[in-house]
């Protein structure tokens, strides 16, 4: 008997949600996901600014919020979430700073109160910025020691040029310079309820959290006006490509990248599929040639770095040098055959099926839930978006993805940014302008 091939992942239902926007302008979501008596809670702050060094003073403010209050010391704290059964992870980009927990269902008003002192009164003591500073410049130094991060960062920065999103990792000389003063000012002036977002997601009853959020965290309030958003993006423009030496490095650490469509443009489906095609999954046709075929990389991939403002496509790949050049003929090959010949249909239904049941078990999960909630708020995608985003990407036609390779795979617009040994890989290159780490 022959097994009938399986149909599309059914679409998702909406989950039981209630939404409050306090009178401090802090806007908190609830969303009821039964299961274990475990909840996810996520706060999200915007953080972006075009104010020199702001990168550097975000990351150690992120780093630092912690380290005390007037009524309790760092270590006074983590005994408090200890007590609790949790941490506060704290992570930064360009546009955000974020708070993210996971607590017993019963202990939501204990977790929220502890994020309500360090909101209203984190202390930023000098002698744990100035510990945390010297970590932090420790990371930096060992992060920009691999050829990958600094092939990535150099990439960035011809794609943004001097917006901050060209920044991927703090300046060390931004950072060496921040002082306690300096996170204190900052976080008066940035950690604000207008414009946050608290989203908590869990076996909770949606209503009974928005009172215990109001209850806990109405002191938190800001009389001063919002501080100034981030700038919009410049178009993104390829620069000559380019190679960093790097003296007898026996790979070359290849990082591409162009211009991408945002998350909230109706298009977007059709270039996440072209990208998963491309080389977005493991069974991509990228892997398939360089990875399985030719044996030039391992771990090869592209993806769509999507920001509030902007995005794009990047490409990355690791090979040894006396393949560099071979690497890049075939990585151009696979964009212009996608750019020239449309998939079948069954390779197309295969992706499709693939993203949109990858789609509905990680919203299955809390965790997972919490992530997209997140990031629909972000990016202003609206409230059907979870019960649309399947049918979005069934919709997508093999005619669809060699129109999005057309235009969003184009070389004309990509750069290429390279950290190599000239002298292996110099001749493979051609015209790519080589210059000193």
């Amino acid at each position: 008997m022959r097994v009938p091939p399986l149909g599309p992942p059914p679409a998702m239902a909406p989950p039981p949600t209630a939404e409050r926007t306090l009178d401090t302008a802090l806007r908190v979501i609830a969303v009821r996901r039964p299961g274990a008596p475990l909840l996810e809670v996520r706060l999200r702050m915007p953080f972006g600014s075009d104010a020199a060094g702001h990168v550097a003073r975000c990351r150690l403010l992120a780093e630092t919020m912690f380290a005390g209050t007037a009524e309790a010391d760092r270590m006074a704290l983590a005994e408090r979430l200890q007590e609790l059964g949790t941490s506060v992870a704290r992570t930064t980009d360009p546009d955000m700073v974020l708070l993210s927990a996971a607590v017993h269902t019963d202990q939501l008003g204990e977790l929220l109160a502890v994020l309500a002192q360090v909101l209203t009164g984190a202390t930023y003591p000098d002698d744990e910025v100035a510990a945390e500073r010297e970590r932090l410049l420790q990371k930096l130094r060992m992060a920009r020691s691999q050829a990958g991060v600094r092939a990535r960062e150099t990439l960035h920065r011809h794609l943004f040029g001097e917006h901050p999103y060209a920044i991927d990792l703090p300046e060390l000389a931004d950072v060496a310079e921040v002082t306690a003063a300096d996170l204190r000012a900052l976080h008066a002036e940035r950690v604000a309820p207008a414009g946050s977002i608290l989203v908590l997601v869990g076996d909770l009853d949606p209503a009974a959290a928005l009172d215990e959020a109001v209850a806990r965290l109405a002191g938190w309030t800001r009389d001063a006006p919002p501080a100034e958003p981030l700038s919009a993006t410049p178009p993104l423009v390829a620069d000559p490509s380019v190679m960093i030496h790097r003296p007898g490095s026996v790979q070359s650490s290849i990082r591409i990248g162009g211009p991408a469509l945002r998350r909230d443009d109706p298009k977007y489906a059709a270039l996440q599929l072209t990208n998963l095609l491309y080389g977005g999954y493991f069974s991509s046709r990228l892997v398939a040639n360089i990875r399985e075929d030719k044996g030039y990389t391992y771990s090869p991939g592209s993806f769509i770095n999507v920001y509030k403002k902007s995005a794009v496509w990047m490409e990355i790949a690791d090979v040894t040098s006396n393949v560099t050049g071979a690497s890049l003929t075939e990585i151009f090959k696979e964009i212009d055959r996608l750019r020239t010949e449309p998939p079948t249909e069954q390779e197309l239904d295969g992706i499709k099926n693939n993203l949109a049941g990858v789609f509905t078990v990680q919203n299955s999960s809390r965790g997972g839930l919490i992530g997209q909630m997140s990031f629909v708020n972000l990016h202003g995608l609206g409230p059907d978006y979870l019960t649309s985003y399947v049918k979005n990407v069934m919709a997508v036609s093999p005619a669809d993805v060699k129109a999005t390779a057309e235009k969003y795979l184009d070389p004309s617009k990509i750069s290429i940014a390279i950290v190599g040994d000239k002298r292996s890989a110099e001749k493979q290159l051609g015209d790519v302008k080589v210059i000193k780490p």
